[in-house]
């Protein structure tokens, strides 16, 4: 799977690593792993973190340790976890220019945009890099292992989503006879949340709608809302799964006005509706229950009233 790329990571002597903005889990899982498996071989590499990351998953990570590497001295670059080179923010220009670049990810709505690329249809790019990494040869020591399970738990929700496999439970079960402490990072994920969290769910509950029959859930915040709150968005990623974990709900939409000009919506759903095919229409992307886009320029009300035409014709389909 990865003969084109593998030779590149071994001649490759200063390796920038990017991943997608607000980095979640399984992107910074997959790219400092990726660093710690490369220092390993005797290489610089340094992971150029975009802002916002998923506050819960971040203290997990290992390998966060500043080397002093600038992007203008490397001779590799590798993206992880990005469908898009619209996603790598202030390093697109960057790295799109460069000579020598790779994507590893796992999104089916990918954009090409490097050089070389290796892409599959799997649980996460963290599950992804496991892969790389028996295909290598190289070592998992116990900190890669920690970062490559808080990845993959993050994007299979602590093994509930139906991109899971066999296969996914194997290359877990591996990571754990590491002698990580996977409970402990499951209940940091998942199950520990700020006081503030709380306040703004609260609010969320109330702001809940119904559609089509009690098919499609809507949820609306703003920036004054987490501002209000007194907790960053970072903090409150678990708020997106709430539409559809409620009795009924097909497809979930979590809209958030984060400027004046933007709104980030992000979709799921649980059995029917296919939500990348959806944020495509929109100039996004996911997976087929996971997906989302950026709206500009656009007030709420035609923003919702756009997309739930698109809802509706896949659920008039069913």
């Amino acid at each position: 799977m990865f003969e084109t790329i593998i030779p590149q990571l071994n001649r490759g002597e200063k390796v920038g690593i990017f991943a997608h903005q607000s980095p979640d889990g399984d992107a910074m899982g997959s790219a400092y792993s990726l660093k710690l498996v490369l220092q390993s071989m005797g290489k610089e590499a340094e992971v150029f973190l975009l802002p916002n990351h998923d506050a819960m998953a971040y203290p997990l990570i290992k390998g966060k340790e500043p080397t002093g590497l600038c992007v203008g001295d490397c001779d590799l670059l590798v993206a992880v976890d990005c469908a898009d080179a619209r996603r790598l923010g202030d390093y697109q220009e960057i790295f799109t220019a460069h000579q020598n670049t790779v994507a590893i990810d796992h999104h089916i709505t990918h954009q090409p945009f490097a050089k070389q690329r290796v892409v599959a249809d799997i649980s996460s790019t963290c599950e992804l890099m496991t892969v790389l990494y028996e295909e290598m040869g190289v070592p998992v020591t116990k900190d890669v292992a920690i970062n490559l399970y808080t990845g993959i738990v993050c994007d299979t929700g602590n093994f509930k989503y139906s991109s899971v496999t066999p296969d996914t439970m194997h290359r877990a079960a591996h990571l754990i006879e590491k002698g990580i402490d996977f409970a402990g990072i499951s209940k940091a994920v998942f199950n520990t949340k700020p006081r503030a969290y709380y306040g703004l769910m609260r609010k969320a509950l109330d702001r809940l709608q119904f559609y089509m029959d009690g098919k499609v859930c809507v949820l609306w915040l703003s920036q004054q809302d987490f501002e209000e709150a007194e907790i960053d968005e970072s903090m409150a990623t678990g708020i997106v799964t709430l539409p559809t974990g409620i009795e009924g709900v097909e497809v979930g939409v979590y809209i958030r006005k984060r400027s004046e000009d933007e709104f980030k919506i992000s979709l799921r759903s649980n059995r029917i509706v296919d939500v990348a095919e959806i944020a495509m229409v929109f100039g996004g992307g996911g997976h087929i229950r996971a997906a989302g886009y950026s709206a500009f320029h656009e007030d709420v009300e035609t923003v919702f009233s756009r997309l739930l035409q698109q809802i509706e014709k896949r659920l008039g389909a069913e």
